[in-house]
């Protein structure tokens, strides 16, 4: 998915993006499927993000952080993580 929004996203050009992510949710908060995918407290399966993934999809994706990550815990049920990233190559 990244990889076709990169390839859209002329040079310069602005990617926000709002993830389900691990950030700021307790280890046990949350239930592993596979690598990526896990059942949250609120019984939603999701595929969550983590600081790190952000990061390195981040430079492989050519980008900078417009602004830092930023997370909102909902009621220790799950987190949500903005992404701003602008394309520079």
């Amino acid at each position: 998915m990244v990889n076709e929004m990169r390839r859209i996203l002329r040079s310069g050009g602005t990617l926000f993006a709002r993830l389900a992510s691990t950030i700021g949710l307790p280890a046990d908060a949350s239930r592993p499927l596979d690598a990526r995918r896990f059942v949250l407290p609120d019984g939603s399966e999701r595929f969550l993000v983590d600081e790190h993934t952000l990061i390195t999809t981040t430079q492989r994706f050519g980008g900078v952080l417009l602004d830092p990550i930023k997370t909102t815990v909902v009621q220790k049920a799950r987190s949500m993580t903005t992404w701003v990233v602008r394309r520079s190559s």
